[in-house]
């Protein structure tokens, strides 16, 4: 038997119409919950994408910023909305007006949301029409961007309407798929040398007292407060690149884990040794995946390697939870890759428009490179 499938027919992007909102966060506040509806309806659905992580970032690190909204409708419906931030910069030693994505490297993540099908299609034909006649911009700059996004898909707009484009990669994120049997869960990490390591562990500190695992889903000022603190007490603090060593950071996290338990997409997981903190995960839950932004471990108990103890612990809740696939965010660190060999690939890209920024493009992309070549090379150490 032959099963016929129709093709739901494209929509003519002259149909969607694009606009350009201005302002504060406050034009954040107004489309808010017309974009959360986008989001469940996305394309790709992650926490990173919604309208308080983006305010949230611009509150903390880029108070006073100039906002610019995209927004690209069908018929009034909402189907497509990028978050922007507009302002001057220096590129390549050039002044150029640039237009970025609103994040930085705490759980660096960036796309436009968009809905499926021809609407989506529509709307990024349409968005990228709008972008290219907006006489604002020198310079479009989408950092932490994943492989086959939305953001990839205007970027492939811009690059067939003749404009200079550049990708450049960063490094994969680690992915891990959630085994939903027992049986494939206890043969997790795949590292079988650190699968052994951790069952001595296991034995090692139950002879000591009592270990508890547990999670937290509200926003616990207590168990926050206890999660800053632990990753406080080793090497990040040190550096001071830990989350309480910097007020605004300090701000971005507890906004975060406010709006998120507040929507449901929370978890605060916790690791105790007779009630001692021995590793935490700040982790979202959204679309059937697990997202841990933050983690952290007490260095005391490092034999122990408690920041593996805790990630099997993760992966089973996960499991109960229905949860498909745990995305370590960040990049492919060694101790990550212990527990998958899957990574998902994310990329930083640049559109440059006009005499300063296709100036500005072979500033920095072809006569940098150039006399990079010419110089002599350092020889190598033996």
């Amino acid at each position: 038997m032959t099963i016929a499938y129709k093709l739901a027919a494209p929509i003519a992007p002259e149909r969607v119409v694009v606009e350009a909102h201005r302002g504060g966060v406050e034009v954040i506040d107004n489309l808010a919950d017309e974009w959360r509806t986008l989001c469940s309806q996305a394309a790709d659905d992650q926490p990173f994408y919604r309208p308080e992580w983006i305010r949230a970032h611009l509150s903390a690190f880029v108070p006073g910023a100039k906002v610019l909204l995209i927004t690209a409708r069908l018929e009034r419906r909402l189907c497509l909305l990028l978050p922007m931030v507009e302002e001057k910069h220096m590129f390549s030693g050039l002044p150029v007006r640039r237009l970025r994505s609103p994040v930085n490297a705490h759980a660096g993540r960036f796309d436009a949301v968009r809905t499926l099908g021809p609407e989506g299609d529509a709307a990024i034909s349409a968005t990228w029409d709008f972008l290219k006649e907006l006489g604002c911009w020198d310079l479009l700059e989408f950092r932490y961007t994943p492989a086959v996004s939305t953001i990839d898909r205007l970027m492939a707009k811009a690059g067939e309407s003749g404009f200079r484009t550049v990708q450049v990669p960063d490094k994969p994120n680690p992915y891990v798929p959630v085994p939903a049997d027992p049986e494939l869960l206890n043969q997790m990490p795949l590292n079988s040398r650190l699968r052994t390591k951790l069952r001595q562990a296991r034995r090692e500190l139950g002879k000591r007292g009592s270990l508890n695992f547990f999670r937290v889903d509200l926003d616990d000022r207590g168990a926050l407060d206890g999660f800053y603190q632990l990753e406080a007490s080793g090497w990040k603090g040190q550096q001071g690149s830990a989350i309480a060593c910097s007020m605004r950071t300090r701000q971005f996290y507890d906004e975060i884990a406010k709006w998120a338990a507040r929507f449901g997409y929370f978890s605060l997981y916790m690791l105790e040794l007779n009630g001692q903190l021995l590793a935490a995960h700040f982790s979202l839950t959204s679309a059937n995946r697990c997202y841990s932004p933050k983690v952290a471990y007490n260095e005391t108990f490092k034999q122990f390697a408690p920041g593996h103890l805790i990630m099997g612990e993760i992966l089973r809740d996960c499991a109960q939870r229905g949860i498909q696939g745990f995305d370590i965010t960040g990049s492919n660190d060694d101790w990550k890759m212990k527990w998958t060999s899957q990574t998902r690939a994310v990329n930083h890209h640049f559109v440059f428009k006009g005499a300063m920024g296709n100036l500005a493009y072979a500033i920095r992309f072809r006569l940098r490179p150039a006399i990079a070549r010419q110089l002599p090379r350092k020889p190598k150490s033996a």
